[in-house]
């Protein structure tokens, strides 16, 4: 008998030790098991989960993520990570995006034409 595949989880938006937390719950995984599938080890899975160690690099959230059989950006930072280093890229949208995020001015009319269209491809 084949196994159920996983189970679909949205993105987290919970601080990657929780995160990693509950989505080792919901795959009822051990330390012990990821340290295998990662070549991690347990020791430092726990400091992960448990917050005493920083967020990992990029490399190192793709491994586990792979071991948990969720994409990389299931993890709030991952997302972060990419979305700091478009908008380095791009200092023009930042400074846009900045006025209308933080700065609490109206969204111009191009820049939301694009956040709709983006929104609608979900």
């Amino acid at each position: 008998m084949k196994p159920d595949p996983p189970k679909e989880v949205p993105n987290s938006v919970l601080a990657f030790p929780e995160a990693l937390k509950e989505l080792m719950q919901l795959r009822q995984i051990s330390y012990r098991r990821l340290a295998t599938r990662t070549k991690l080890s347990a020791g430092y899975l726990n400091h992960l989960a448990c917050g005493s160690r920083p967020v990992p690099a990029d490399t190192v959230i793709r491994t586990i993520a792979r071991a948990l059989r969720v994409k990389p950006e299931h993890f709030f930072e991952y997302r972060q990570r990419g979305l700091q280093q478009a908008l380095y890229k791009s200092p023009h949208l930042a400074d846009r995006l900045y006025d209308f995020i933080v700065a609490d001015k109206p969204v111009p009319r191009d820049l939301k034409a694009v956040l709709d269209s983006a929104r609608k491809g979900k």
